[in-house]
């Protein structure tokens, strides 16, 4: 004979088994969560670093450069663009007298032009670079320089 007042053990089952699936679930999505917190933590953290990478690079190009950085950059950006006119758009006609300038009256060979060259350039290299901390940014920055390449290679040079 069958008792009524016994359990059904079979939806008894089916309602663990449903509260099992469901924590499961719930399971998976605190994963999937923390799995989407972490990668935005990650991704924040990237950008982070990549902004202070950016001001870093942007305040290396903004600080003065160093004697050497200088010539070096305006050999680059000054000299190499340097055009010069055709003959045809140079200047033309009679050349005026240097009234009131100097002006040399004979031109000699300067044999030791580049023995002296080279000592001046040591010695302008050995003082700027006594610091301890090595070589003093003294001169003009990069974007100074490119500015200023720009500026002088805009037109090709066609007079005095």
């Amino acid at each position: 004979m069958a008792d009524n007042n016994s359990p059904d053990y079979k939806a008894l089952f089916l309602q663990a088994e449903q509260r099992r699936k469901e924590a499961e679930e719930q399971q998976k999505q605190a994963e999937e969560r923390q799995k989407q917190a972490e990668e935005r933590q990650k991704q924040a953290e990237d950008k982070s670093r990549q902004e202070k990478e950016r001001r870093e690079q942007l305040q290396e190009l903004s600080r003065p450069t160093t004697f050497v950085e200088f010539l070096r950059h305006s050999h680059d950006l000054l000299s190499r663009p340097l055009r010069v006119e055709t003959l045809s758009r140079s200047t033309t006609g009679k050349i005026p007298l240097p009234t009131g300038k100097y002006c040399p009256t004979r031109l000699e060979h300067w044999t030791d032009c580049s023995a002296l060259q080279s000592e001046l350039f040591r010695s302008v290299y050995s003082y700027l670079q006594l610091t301890p901390a090595g070589a003093p940014h003294l001169f003009l920055s990069l974007p100074e320089l490119e500015g200023l390449g720009r500026r002088l290679g805009r037109k090709p040079m066609s007079s005095e």
